[in-house]
């Protein structure tokens, strides 16, 4: 139920890795700023140092759901169990999810380290307030507001050359603002689609957006989060919450470090007459590149 409910788990968001039994510390390295030169026949060849940064991400939290089931609930509902195991699934893809949107949203104020701006190689994060955006009664220019940031964000990914191809990207969008999408006259009109009906008003399907795929979802932390259970690292600021879209390169931008797989058991708890549906995993979410990342939020 985790897999199948989980985007970041099942659709290839994030970069997955594992220290099960090895380490709490997964360590990798930020790198950038390759030049190549030029030499004739005869000249020396000279070294260039490319710019890096190691990165450190440390696991240090589990993940836990514990669900005690009364023997007269399993004897009288016998159902009980699977039921508030698919429950536990359930909760845990949300979790998961909602944990890498927050890294992603947080993305879009970074700031690279010196040594990395200065190679030219890596840039700040992208944070954009789609000003007018609330107050805004007519569907249509609110589409058509979501539409030119997201543009305008697309065009900065192309002028900082990050590497691979622009189709790599992918924008996430929350329920709300993907129903505002449809809204949109060029984005809704079959003349406009090149004939690959991607973009379905009937079919309430919005599957592209300035050549980027778009997925819609309501993992979106909706209001100011104070303690997070992953840490301070995933608490969520009122202004943060004003989050929208997300527009990021998974390739390039999360590092998902699992210490513990998914683990579901059942125990006896004899004393208290109950059985005991545990689930847990231990993992976190780190951060590798916060330029491939712009986030388009409310006023």
């Amino acid at each position: 139920s985790f897999r199948v409910e989980s985007l970041f788990r099942s659709s290839g968001l994030t970069n997955f890795k594992t220290v099960a039994g090895r380490s709490n510390t997964w360590r990798g390295d930020r790198v950038g700023g390759a030049t190549v030169k030029g030499r004739k026949a005869g000249e020396a060849l000279d070294p260039t140092r490319i710019v890096n940064e190691k990165l450190l991400i440390t696991v240090d939290t589990t993940s836990y759901i514990r669900t005690p089931i009364d023997y007269q609930d399993d004897w009288t509902a016998p159902d009980f169990q699977a039921e508030y195991s698919a429950e536990h699934g359930s909760a845990h893809a949300k979790a998961f999810d909602q944990a890498h949107l927050i890294q992603l949203i947080k993305a879009g104020s970074w700031v690279a380290p010196d040594s990395l701006k200065a190679s030219g190689a890596f840039f700040d994060g992208i944070s954009t307030t789609m000003t007018g955006y609330a107050a805004q009664t007519d569907a249509e220019l609110k589409a058509d507001l979501i539409v030119k940031h997201h543009k305008a964000a697309l065009a900065t990914f192309v002028k900082r050359d990050l590497g691979g191809s622009l189709a790599e990207f992918v924008t996430l969008i929350e329920p709300d603002t993907f129903n505002v999408l449809l809204d949109h006259k060029k984005l809704m009109n079959v003349d406009f689609q090149g004939g690959n009906g991607d973009n379905n008003f009937a079919a309430r399907r919005v599957g592209w957006l300035n050549g980027i795929r778009v997925i819609e979802t309501p993992r979106f932390p909706t209001a100011a989060i104070a303690a997070h259970f992953l840490g301070p690292a995933f608490n969520v600021t009122a202004a943060e919450a004003k989050a929208r879209v997300v527009i990021f390169h998974p390739r390039k931008t999360l590092v998902t470090v699992e210490a513990q797989g998914m683990v579901a058991r059942v125990w006896d708890d004899k004393e208290n007459f109950a059985n005991v549906l545990d689930s847990y995993t231990m993992y976190t979410v780190g951060l590798k590149r916060g330029d491939c990342v712009a986030v388009l939020s409310t006023d």
